[in-house]
C-alpha cells in the first residue's frame, strides 16, 4: 500500500542476448560471443522479419533511474546493483534485480518510462520467475482502475510511448526521434543496439564497459525525465514558470563529470534562454 510522498523514479534497463540461452535456443555451434549475437540476430529475422530477440534470451546489464520528489525535481541519477559490484566491474543479473526490487517493493514509486510497459517491466517480472524473486507492489491491487498493472494510469506507471502515440494510434515513435524534434540531446554516442557489441568486446576492459553502458543508460533516463516535464507542460500540470524552475533546478544537480555531461548542460541552458 503507497504511504506518504510518492517518489518518481525514471527508469531503463539495458539488455544483452544471452549467449548461452541463445545457443541453445538456435542451435548454434558457435563459441565467439559476439558471433553467436549476430547469428542469433539472423536467424531471428528470418522466422520473424526482426532481428528483435524474444525476452526470455535477453540478460540484464544495466539498471538506471533518476529518482525525483513527488513534485518533479531532480533529486539525482545512477544506477542500481552499485553496491554489489564486483572487482572486474559488472553486476550479477540476480544482484541488480534484487536491488531494483528492494528499493521497488520499499518505496513504490510513480515509474515514468518510455516503452516500460511494452519491454522493461515484462522482461524485468520474466527475470523474477529465473531467480525466484518477489516483487509484490508490482501486483498490487486495492484499485483496479489505479495501479501500477492497469494500462491507463498515469500515477503509478506513466509510460510515455503509451501516451504520446494515443496507446498504440501511432507506430515507430521511439525516444531519439522525439528527443530530436523537442530539442533533447538523444542518443550522442551510443544506442541500445550496440550495447552486445560493447560488453563481448574482448578488447575492452570490464571497467571501461560497465562505464559505458551504466553512463549510456544514465543518459536515456535523463532524456526520458525531461520528456516527462515537457508532458507535463503539454497536460497543464506544469506552466511556464514551473516548468523553468524545474529545468533550472535539474542544470543546478546534473552530474558535471560524466560522459553525457556537457551535451546535456549545454541543451538544458539553451532550454532556458529561449523559454525564459
Amino acid at each position: 500500500m503507497r504511504k506518504g510522498r510518492v517518489m518518481l523514479c525514471v527508469f531503463d534497463i539495458e539488455t544483452i542476448p544471452s549467449v548461452s540461452l541463445c545457443k541453445e535456443h538456435f542451435q548454434l555451434k558457435e563459441d565467439d560471443a559476439l558471433k553467436i549475437c549476430e547469428w542469433s540476430f539472423e536467424k531471428q529475422k528470418e522466422k520473424s522479419g526482426s532481428e528483435f530477440l524474444p525476452l526470455y534470451l535477453h540478460e540484464i546489464v544495466s539498471i538506471a533511474a533518476v529518482i525525483g520528489d513527488d513534485y518533479g525535481q531532480f533529486v539525482k541519477v545512477g544506477n542500481f546493483g552499485q553496491k554489489h559490484e564486483n572487482k572486474e566491474g559488472f553486476t550479477s543479473e540476480k544482484e541488480l534485480l534484487e536491488d531494483f526490487f528492494k528499493y521497488f517493493n520499499e518505496k513504490q514509486p510513480r515509474l515514468i518510462s518510455f516503452n516500460g510497459r511494452g519491454f522493461d517491466m515484462p522482461l524485468l517480472t520474466l527475470k523474477a520467475l529465473k531467480y525466484n524473486l518477489t516483487l509484490d507492489a508490482f501486483y498490487s491491487q486495492e484499485n483496479k482502475w489505479e495501479n501500477y498493472r492497469a494500462r491507463y494510469s498515469e500515477q503509478f506507471h506513466l509510460d510515455l510511448m503509451d501516451s504520446l502515440s494515443h496507446y498504440g494510434s501511432v507506430r515507430g515513435l521511439n525516444l531519439n526521434g522525439i528527443c530530436s524534434m523537442t530539442n533533447i540531446p538523444g542518443k550522442f554516442d551510443v544506442s541500445g543496439d550496440l550495447v552486445h557489441a560493447i560488453y563481448y568486446n574482448p578488447k575492452i576492459s570490464q571497467k571501461e564497459k560497465k562505464e559505458i553502458i551504466d553512463s549510456y543508460c544514465q543518459s536515456d533516463v535523463l532524456n526520458t525525465y525531461w520528456l516527462f516535464l515537457k508532458y507535463e507542460v503539454l497536460k497543464g500540470a506544469l506552466n511556464k514558470e514551473q516548468y523553468l524552475g524545474l529545468l533550472n533546478d535539474f542544470l543546478t544537480k546534473f552530474p558535471k563529470e560524466k560522459s553525457y555531461s556537457s551535451v546535456f548542460i549545454n541543451a538544458l541552458e539553451k532550454e532556458i534562454r529561449e523559454f525564459a
